[in-house]
């Protein structure tokens, strides 16, 4: 039976006014550090494309699985919808607090699982460390759904260690309604599901081999229920007729089985340095480290749980080397929560001078890292590849906003068209996000953006304004009927977005 004064007995016991202190000053550091400056770093391609199926959603409801069109589940298109209707104003806002929400939630079930598994001591060590790797501080300040995938994986692999330990009922019905949001939020969540039907390995060394594969056997029962509950909920997509080209999708970024056939060792040449490269560079490299030598210490203490944790380490890592077909960093993110809560439990082991003095020159080291992220973007110290997709390439919208706030002062004489080099997930929709509902302006994308179509919107400068925006070209004939008003150079001058008006 449901009480809530056993929870607030349960608070009182377990946490005395100090935690409780000191639980508001980690959640307050979270939000400050997530939401200062969040609307400032210049919006991401794949950003303008989420914002805009959220904002479409929004106000069509016939388009609420908008997201399945491009083979996406649309969990952060719905999430992001009251966020929309918050700052209607702010849509870039908007849609970052998504991920703000979900970092939050990854921090809750960093602390739960550490403070479930090693105590009051690691949670606090997680969580604070959590909050100041630059992997987690990254993501969880950008509209994308990986900060969400990274929540889903803590979470799943906490009730997988719950349910085994448990073998409770209703612990699985709240496993199966996780497993069920987990899916709606990106196909590679399988994965985490999958990987918790290993957990009965943590069972290794305790009881008696009967009454552990007894045990196992209730486990995977349970199991039944969890996958059938996730099913469940995951098939509410087939509610639109979208549903198949997730499958599509995915052939994009991970290989087939008959191309897997074909050609087995095709790309796990190049996997298999830049995932571990990625993913220890963008948590910091300390945290990693302290990481694997936390996963042999509790080896030493509890030999089951840590073969559990490296087969969750171990196997997505193997997958994703021999079959992903496209790896970018935020792709890995959930390797780096595996490595914070063992560098966690690791911490927790070490006598209280070294543990002072390490977490002094941690913490130093990881707010360096952190500065650029929150105060200045253009010297983030992130690897070439997330560079030139955030910061230096096209796909940084640098001047989007400009842009956008130039052509609606404009508006206000006569009404604008815009035409953009590039349409779905381009410059059209970053340039959209940033229009409010009253704006007299519209987007017209274009690829590739030629003479013809210059020419063809000619005759609209007879009642309105036209403007023109190139993020890819950076060479433009001289008898092309435009006038550049602005060139936004990105850091490093590789690229840059330039801004004309169309003339007669």
């Amino acid at each position: 039976m449901f009480n809530y004064q056993d929870i607030i007995s349960f608070f009182k016991k377990k946490f005395n006014r100090k935690d409780l202190l000191l639980i508001v000053f980690l959640t307050f550091l979270y939000l400050v550090s997530r939401i200062v400056n969040l609307d400032k770093f210049p919006i991401f391609t794949d950003e303008g494309i989420y914002i805009h199926w959220a904002k479409i959603a929004w106000h069509d409801a016939s388009w609420r699985f908008i997201s399945l069109t491009d083979g996406k589940q649309p969990l952060q298109t719905w999430a992001t919808i009251p966020f929309l209707k918050l700052f209607p104003g702010n849509a870039l806002l908007a849609g970052r607090l998504f991920s703000v929400g979900a970092g939050f939630a990854a921090l809750a079930g960093v602390f739960s699982l550490l403070y479930y598994l090693f105590g009051k001591k690691a949670a606090f060590l997680g969580s604070f460390f959590y909050i100041i790797t630059p992997y987690f501080l990254f993501y969880d300040r950008l509209a994308l759904t990986d900060s969400a995938v990274n929540a889903t994986s803590i979470w799943v692999l906490f009730f997988s260690i719950l349910m085994i330990k448990t073998l409770r009922l209703d612990i699985a019905l709240l496993f199966g309604l996780l497993g069920g949001m987990t899916l709606l939020t990106k196909s590679s969540t399988k994965m985490f599901l999958l990987l918790s039907l290993l957990s009965p390995i943590i069972l290794i060394g305790s009881s008696g081999l009967k009454k552990n594969l007894l045990k196992s056997i209730n486990y995977l029962i349970l199991f039944v229920v969890v996958g059938f509950l996730s099913l469940v909920i995951y098939n509410v997509q087939r509610l639109s007729p979208f549903l198949h080209y997730v499958a599509e999708k995915n052939t994009t970024f991970v290989m087939t089985f008959s191309e897997f056939i074909k050609a087995p060792f095709s790309i796990v040449a190049g996997n298999i340095k830049i995932v571990p490269w990625y993913i220890f560079w963008e948590a910091g490299w300390l945290i990693p480290i302290l990481g694997i030598i936390g996963l042999f210490s509790l080896y030493k203490k509890n030999r089951g749980l840590a073969i559990y944790f490296f087969l969750w380490l171990l196997l997505p890592f193997l997958a994703i080397c021999f079959f992903s077909k496209v790896v970018f960093p935020r792709y890995l993110i959930f390797f780096a929560s595996l490595l914070l809560i063992l560098a966690s439990y690791q911490l927790k082991q070490l006598p209280k001078k070294i543990l002072l003095v390490i977490f002094v020159l941690l913490t130093v080291f990881l707010l360096y890292l952190n500065y650029p992220i929150i105060f200045n973007f253009k010297s983030i110290s992130f690897p070439p590849v997330d560079r030139g997709q955030y910061i230096e390439g096209p796909p940084a919208g640098w001047g989007t906003k400009e842009i956008i706030d130039y052509t609606r002062n404009k508006s206000i004489i006569k009404p604008v068209i815009i035409l953009a080099e590039g349409n779905f997930g381009l410059i059209a929709d970053m340039l959209d996000v940033f229009i409010k509902k009253d704006d007299r302006i519209e987007i017209r994308g274009y690829w590739p953006l030629e003479e013809k179509n210059l020419v063809e919107n000619q005759k609209e400068l007879e009642q309105k304004y036209v403007y023109v925006v190139f993020p890819h070209r950076d060479q433009f004939p001289q008898n092309w009927p435009i006038r550049l008003i602005k060139r936004f150079d990105k850091p490093t001058n590789k690229s840059a977005i330039y801004f004309f008006e169309l003339q007669k």
